[in-house]
């Protein structure tokens, strides 16, 4: 899809459907996961997996802040229709993938128990959760194989691909999920294991299809040379934005830190409201993903005012999503809770935080707008500055809050940290400064 002329609205919205459709294939991972885990293991492996999560997600935004540099990279050039260029950019991004990927499995594998006694993790649920996340790195190749072949189609305008073998893979993954947890008893390691093979097929066939239909990305002998600018064109928009992922999550570890302490029946409940949570924030992420897209094109081309119109586009399509989403997830709380967990202290603590979380959710979707307009513009700076006034206002909050209003106060700090947030990439973006930094840029 060139995303440099036609109705923006129209564009924006074909793209953003099928990204998030395959966000909430992703979810369905993470929801398979929850429910089987729960269903046979209990609430203590339910638990661990939940803990898991958090702790993984600290690794893993690296690795997607690599393959968001290579998607900003080749859709500037896109834009620019320099098909050359963008050859050369894939081949500059697989190695710079390739080396994340082997330091992040290295990395993660050597931390997985100092990490988890960080988060203080129980020792009834150190086991389990170190399984999980022992796995799921050793499988890091399999998701940077995935989420790189999507980057590389969605920067060239094709989101209904990756969707398609997504849902493929989701369906194997429930599947597999059933075998390792209910058939094979492998505990919560089983779940691991699933996502990570379900991961691995997608990710496979994401590759073929792009090799054997897009032309311009079939690669010969001579092509195989880095290009060391490109790679340092992918890294000056990747790092910052992993950089960005993964001080965020160090702030959501030390929420998960403090929910902790408070045993297990609030971790469960936590970690289901966190994957509700991730669910919604698929509707700000599939708009984002197209605006990014919809934002590299139109730099590539040099049309900032349609650059504008994206991010106007973008708040309506926030608006709508949001109108839907909230109210739903406010009304039918409960039995949400209830098809996780039946612990009626768990059920009653998350249906107090989903009641809570719903009615700021849109500025977390104003704030997911900001954060792709300006990395994708070049104003990768200012992200990170956006990912440290998380860091510091969650970290306070959470540290604060519950002395103020006991555990009630735990529901209030991602509100307050969304729209702190948010304000630091308002002020940003209407100051003109990205347009600035995207008119100062050079393609090569």
């Amino acid at each position: 899809m060139d995303m440099t002329q036609g109705p923006v609205l129209k564009q924006m919205s074909a793209f953003a459907l099928p990204v998030l459709l395959g966000m909430l294939c992703q979810r369905i991972y993470n929801f398979a996961d929850t429910y089987i885990v729960g269903r046979y293991l209990g609430d203590e492996a339910l638990a661990a997996v939940s803990i898991a999560g958090t702790a993984m997600y600290l690794l893993f935004s690296i690795m997607m802040g690599v393959t968001t540099g290579i998607s900003v990279v080749i859709s500037q050039f896109y834009g620019a229709h320099k098909e050359q260029e963008i050859r050369q950019t894939f081949v500059a991004g697989i190695y710079v993938a390739a080396g994340t990927t082997i330091i992040m499995t290295a990395l993660g594998i050597s931390t997985v128990h100092p990490l988890l006694k960080a988060l203080q993790t129980s020792d009834e649920l150190l086991p389990a959760a170190s399984s999980y996340l022992v796995i799921i790195y050793a499988g890091c190749a399999a998701t940077m194989l995935y989420n790189f072949g999507s980057s590389v189609l969605r920067a060239l305008g094709n989101s209904v691909v990756p969707l398609i073998f997504l849902m493929l893979s989701s369906v194997l993954n429930v599947f597999l999920d059933i075998v390792f947890v209910a058939w094979i008893p492998m505990g919560a390691a089983g779940a691991a294991f699933a996502t990570v093979l379900a991961q691995l097929i997608s990710g496979i066939l994401c590759i073929i299809y792009a090799l054997k239909i897009i032309p311009f990305l079939r690669v010969d002998r001579k092509d195989w040379k880095m290009d060391r600018y490109l790679a340092g064109q992918v890294l000056r928009y990747g790092l910052p934005t992993g950089l960005q992922m993964s001080i965020i999550s160090i702030s959501d570890m030390t929420l998960q830190a403090v929910v902790n302490t408070y045993g297990t029946t609030m971790v469960v409940a936590y970690g289901v409201c966190l994957k509700v949570e991730g669910l919604g924030f698929q509707l700000a992420d599939a708009i984002g993903s197209a605006l990014g897209t919809f934002t590299g094109q139109n730099v590539g081309a040099k049309d900032y005012g349609r650059v504008k119109k994206g991010v106007r586009s973008a708040y309506l399509m926030n608006v709508i999503c949001y109108g839907i989403f909230c109210p739903l997830v406010f009304v039918f709380a409960r039995p949400i809770m209830e098809a996780f967990t039946q612990t009626p202290e768990a059920i009653q603590f998350g249906v107090e935080y989903m009641r809570v979380f719903t009615l700021f959710f849109l500025a977390g979707g104003i704030l997911v707008v900001y954060h792709n307009i300006l990395r994708a513009s070049g104003d990768v700076a200012v992200t990170v500055l956006m990912g440290v006034s998380e860091v510091v206002t969650r970290i306070g909050c959470a540290l604060l809050f519950p002395q103020l209003w006991g555990y009630r106060g735990l529901w209030l700090v991602s509100p307050i940290t969304w729209i702190c947030a948010m304000l630091v990439g308002a002020v940003r973006y209407y100051s003109g400064t990205w347009k600035k930094k995207a008119e100062n840029m050079h393609l090569k």
